[in-house]
């Protein structure tokens, strides 16, 4: 019976790359150092919900970042021919992401509050093939690929002392992924059990399908917690941590038939009873497309699979170095390394499991910010992230690598009871060596398997107009 392999769930919830720390255009132009002395914009339920306290009235925030990315693999001149280190560049559109936020201090040191954001999210298109109209080889790892997970947290905040604020809430994830993928026949076995398409001269990445891997509005839950203290007049400490987040999906995977044009090199045959299966010269796409029929192995089926989205736990300093300039310091520990493998099970192509061995992530945040006016503050700020994905697992799922990013914006008040922030990220990448293909048969997973390069970068533009009501 032939086999679909090759398939394995959308791994693209993968490293810092694929969080999203902006959440907000004031925090976001201080490089996201916001966990010892918040913005005062709602914000806080996200960077540390013991802010939440210091509200004295209604607050609604409403604001989004816009993510440019760029990037492009280009191949070793020995990988490919015509062997000319052929560049392929990553289609992306830009991609909104929202936030908002709503805050209410019910007492002096009570306060409430509710927010919806997106920390984890990516996006990531690949064209299906070159300019000599072959397949890109990436293709075959993932072309269309797409996570969305949407954060719900209502929080609660308390003064326990005139020092201390503590607060935290329940965190709702909602959930979305899609993966489109490319089918290798080479590495398919022939009718009866017979050897690999591959082994019978059937040339590596001839793709004979496309599938689709997608599943919708799937649910976990979490929580995020945090705290705060005013050690001095002008020292301020904080802590902030979200717990990982487990969603499991259920949805459906599609496959649609990619014609090959290949005739069977030699007859397949019964290898119990010598019998011929298929003649010699049989058009390869006759026999296949059975396969895709209702009740068959390539037929629209279920699919099941789970991700966890990690823990973030970040601590930092804020120093009042003058009456008009704020220094703010955090560091944050990402828990990317329980991404160690991808589970996924087909309703008619059985079990997979996808080896990842992620390691946890480490950045720095600096940020200033300074009032230039009494209606006008100038922000600025410089970030650090380390990368999580193993040198044998870059992708172009998630091409990722260290990163260095620069920000800056201004937070405007024309009056007492509205402000508007606007903020700018430069990110910069490391080049890093990559892969566009999977192991094959007896190849073990390793940077012997890594063929180019990957360059990624991407510019953000965030705004959040602020009542205070």
């Amino acid at each position: 019976m032939f086999m679909g392999a090759g398939l394995w769930a959308p791994s693209l919830v993968q490293a810092q790359g694929f969080g999203v720390y902006e959440q907000g255009s004031c925090a976001m132009a201080r490089a996201g150092a916001a966990v010892a002395d918040g913005c005062g914009d709602g914000s806080s339920i996200y960077f540390n919900p013991a802010h939440v306290a210091g509200a004295d009235r209604l607050t609604v925030s409403l604001g989004a970042t816009l993510i440019d990315a760029n990037g492009e693999f280009t191949y070793d001149y020995a990988a490919r021919p015509p062997y000319t280190g052929a560049e392929v560049s990553l289609e992306n559109d830009p991609i909104p992401v929202p936030h908002g936020y709503v805050t209410y201090g019910l007492t002096e040191r009570l306060g409430v509050g509710l927010g919806t954001y997106v920390p984890f999210g990516l996006e990531t298109n690949w064209p299906t093939r070159l300019s000599d109209g072959s397949y890109f080889d990436g293709a075959f790892e993932g072309f269309k690929n797409r996570i969305q997970s949407i954060y719900v947290q209502p929080t609660v905040a308390y003064q326990v002392t005139p020092k201390l604020q503590v607060g935290g809430g329940p965190v709702l994830a909602i959930s979305s992924v899609e993966l489109n993928q490319a089918l290798d026949l080479s590495q398919q076995a022939t009718p009866g059990g017979g050897p690999t398409f591959g082994e019978l001269g059937v040339p590596f990445h001839t793709a004979f399908a496309e599938s689709t891997l997608e599943a919708t509005n799937e649910v976990g839950y979490g929580a995020n917690i945090g705290a705060s203290y005013q050690a001095t007049d002008r020292i301020s400490v904080g802590a902030r941590f979200t717990t990982p987040i487990t969603v499991s999906y259920e949805g459906n995977a599609t496959f649609e038939q990619v014609p090959t044009n290949l005739t069977v090199p030699v007859d397949l045959t019964n290898p119990e009873t010598g019998n011929i299966l298929v003649p010699a010269g049989t058009p390869i796409d006759n026999f296949l497309q059975p396969q895709f029929s209702d009740g068959q192995r390539l037929a629209k089926q279920t699919i099941e699979t789970e991700i966890t989205f990690p823990f973030q736990l970040v601590a930092g300093v804020s120093v009042q170095a003058s009456e008009k300039l704020l220094l703010l310091a955090d560091y944050q520990l990402t828990g990317w390394s329980a991404f160690d493998e991808i589970p996924l099970q087909f309703d008619r192509l059985g079990d997979q499991a996808r080896e990842e061995n992620y390691d946890n992530t480490h950045a720095v945040r600096l940020g200033a910010e300074y009032e230039v006016l009494d209606q006008l503050t100038a922000r600025v700020g410089y970030l650090h992230n380390t990368a999580a994905a193993p040198d044998e697992v870059v992708t172009p799922l998630l091409p990722e690598s260290n990163r260095n990013q620069l920000t800056v914006g201004f937070g405007w008040r024309p009056i007492e009871r509205a402000e508007l922030t606007v903020s700018y990220q430069l990110l910069q990448q490391n080049d890093r060596r990559g892969r566009v293909r999977s192991p094959r048969a007896g190849e073990s997973l390793s940077t012997d398997l890594n063929q180019g390069v990957y360059s990624f970068g991407a510019n953000l533009f965030g705004t959040t107009l602020t009542l205070y009501l």
